[in-house]
């Protein structure tokens, strides 16, 4: 994790107002939990991917393959199952995600090159203090613009290169896609024929083009039954084979870049907290967003109201989780290095106490989600390592 941003990236505007000035850190942080990803300097080396691609870039084409919850730790645990990645061990990195670690915060820096902090998707599900309610940061919402909701620029709108995105032909208009994709053209592509998209794609963006690959079989089917499966298994090695497929088909002299946005461990019912049972903290929370593995609640108005909902939180989770407050979320680099320039449309996103779940632990209020939520197995979103470090395969055909 170099905290050195490349070259050729071009800072992103100010913000309209400073955050207060970084403090020393008084958080006592917890052994099994990572430390924040940019605390004392370090940078995310997810971020630094594709903006050097498109702000400078080398003649000849670039695919960047993400492979949707395949954490490094995953992938090395299940080497038998992938040869071709097996097989590209000699070129595999390790590199950091951001937090929390979900698939809309890390897609949206991956592909601007910024701190969540400064983008401001702050998880699956973010504050919207327009409406008061959370915002599903994959579908969005129709009252929302979505460049309205992310104004930053991103790195392929300044570059010079054509860049385009593959995707299922559903996504093509999605929230995130508008968020994150701005200055993408978009080829959908239909179940099975995802290399024939891509080598259309790299037709279509030429001889020096750019193009960005989804792939989130391996994620659903976490999500789902659960990394210790036979059908999470069995996804990995599809997408082995597809990477695999990637390799002989597309041209010679093509750079592939692979990486992931998130790794991912399993919970059980017995390891999930529903604050729907714990009415006197319940209460206390305005607002849930985030996921069950990082939760993101706003306090309900009135003096201390937050510092009784953290200190509540403490008592209730224990050792089963790590809960912070708004400054101390700040302070220490979760989001953003400590005094980041915070813009009044984060800061009106940011929750007021967080909660990051240890070991495989899970923590929501389930009354305020859907049946599968709770179904959940495969979960992702804290500071992990299994969740935190993903790959980074670099390789010229």
């Amino acid at each position: 994790m170099d905290p050195t941003p490349p070259t050729g990236l071009t800072p992103p505007t100010p913000p309209t107002r400073l955050a207060r000035p970084a403090q020393p850190v008084s958080v006592a942080w917890p052994e099994d939990l990572l430390p924040p990803p940019f605390a004392d300097g370090a940078r995310p080396g997810l971020l630094d991917i594709i903006g050097p691609l498109a702000t400078d870039p080398r003649p000849g084409r670039d695919v960047v393959v993400l492979l949707d919850g395949v954490g490094a730790g995953l992938l090395a645990r299940h080497r038998a199952l992938t040869p071709t990645l097996r097989g590209l061990e000699d070129r595999t990195t390790r590199v950091r995600t951001v937090s929390p670690s979900t698939t809309a915060a890390a897609m949206v820096s991956l592909h601007t090159g910024l701190p969540p902090l400064v983008h401001g998707v702050l998880g699956y599900l973010t504050h919207d203090p327009s409406s008061g309610r959370p915002l599903n940061q994959i579908t969005g919402d129709s009252t929302v613009d979505p460049e309205a909701w992310m104004p930053e620029e991103i790195p392929v709108e300044r570059g010079t290169r054509r860049a385009v995105q593959v995707a299922p032909a559903k996504h093509a208009r999605s929230h995130l896609s508008r968020v994150a994709y701005r200055g993408w053209d978009f080829l959908g592509h239909g179940r099975g024929d995802r290399v024939e998209a891509v080598r259309t794609a790299l037709h279509r963006a030429g001889p020096d083009g750019l193009v960005h690959l989804h792939v989130d079989d391996v994620d659903h089917a976490g999500h789902r039954y659960g990394i210790d499966s036979d059908q999470w298994r069995a996804a990995l090695a599809d997408v082995d084979a597809l990477v695999g497929t990637l390799l002989r088909r597309l041209p010679r002299g093509t750079r592939i870049h692979l990486t992931a946005d998130h790794g991912m461990v399993d919970t059980s019912p017995g390891m999930t907290v529903d604050l729907a049972d714990h009415p006197h903290l319940q209460r206390l929370a305005s607002s849930i967003a985030g996921e069950a593995r990082a939760l993101a609640l706003r306090a309900v108005e009135g003096q201390g109201a937050a510092e009784e909902l953290a200190s509540g939180l403490r008592d209730l989770m224990g050792p089963r989780a790590m809960v912070l407050r708004r400054d101390e979320m700040l302070e220490v680099g979760l989001l953003a290095p400590a005094g980041t320039a915070l813009s009044e449309r984060v800061e009106a996103r940011l929750p007021d106490v967080l909660v990051l779940g240890r070991d495989r632990w899970t923590v929501d209020d389930f009354s305020q989600r859907p049946p599968s939520a709770r179904a959940m197995v495969g979960v992702h979103g804290s500071l992990t390592k299994a969740e935190s470090i993903v790959p980074l395969v670099r390789v010229t055909l």
